[in-house]
């Protein structure tokens, strides 16, 4: 209870802090069209010359997939995700925290939401919550200066003592672990997929 006390407390913070701008642009996806809140999304490297789109495995001692990863194949897109903005828009404001999580649920598992966990060998690795040591914080979306559709995630913990870009991190099996980084940010473009219901019609 005391935690998510501490957690929207958190938020409204942000809020306050960092309110959404009039002028803040939307997120577009990778052909300029603005992209809808709590859509459906592949998250694409900018560039498909060292791996494809997100996913994730097991790796360490994990017996289900809670790490996330970007794809060593540079054919895959990955897995879809869901993107939502904390803000009531139809679209994701630029520099709004966001919740993002993998959209299918496989037996077993109890949330595939976004989260942190320190201390690991790599540092702080993003995993989907229910990971022992999660750090509590947010993630927010941001436009790369290199090209107007092209975006970067930041996480910052409750009190912003760690704050950071998303960045790639190899592990000792080789895995493209997502981690958080002061250095490159891993820079990426969204494609934007139907909802299950539109591409069944």
């Amino acid at each position: 209870m005391a935690s998510a006390t501490l957690f929207a407390l958190f938020l409204v913070s942000a809020l306050t802090l960092y309110p959404p701008s009039a002028t803040a642009q939307p997120v577009t996806d990778m052909y300029g069209n603005v992209v809808r809140n709590g859509g459906r999304f592949h998250i694409l490297p900018y560039i498909f010359s060292n791996g494809g789109g997100i996913d994730r495995i097991a790796t360490g001692n994990e017996t289900i997939p809670l790490t996330v990863v970007q794809s060593p194949f540079e054919t895959s897109k990955g897995l879809p995700l869901r993107i939502t903005s904390i803000f009531r828009s139809g679209h994701i404001p630029e520099g709004s925290i966001v919740f993002v999580k993998f959209e299918l649920i496989p037996l077993g598992d109890t949330s595939l939401e976004w989260t942190v966990v320190e201390g690991l060998p790599e540092g702080s690795v993003v995993k989907v919550s229910g990971y022992p040591n999660t750090v509590k914080g947010s993630f927010s979306i941001h436009r790369d200066s290199s090209s107007p559709d092209r975006y970067k995630l930041l996480f910052c913990n409750v009190d912003r003592s760690l704050c950071g870009n998303v960045g790639i991190a190899r592990d000792d099996a080789g895995n493209r672990l997502l981690v958080i980084t002061q250095d490159k940010p891993f820079v990426f473009v969204l494609e934007e997929l139907a909802s299950p219901s539109t591409a069944s019609a």
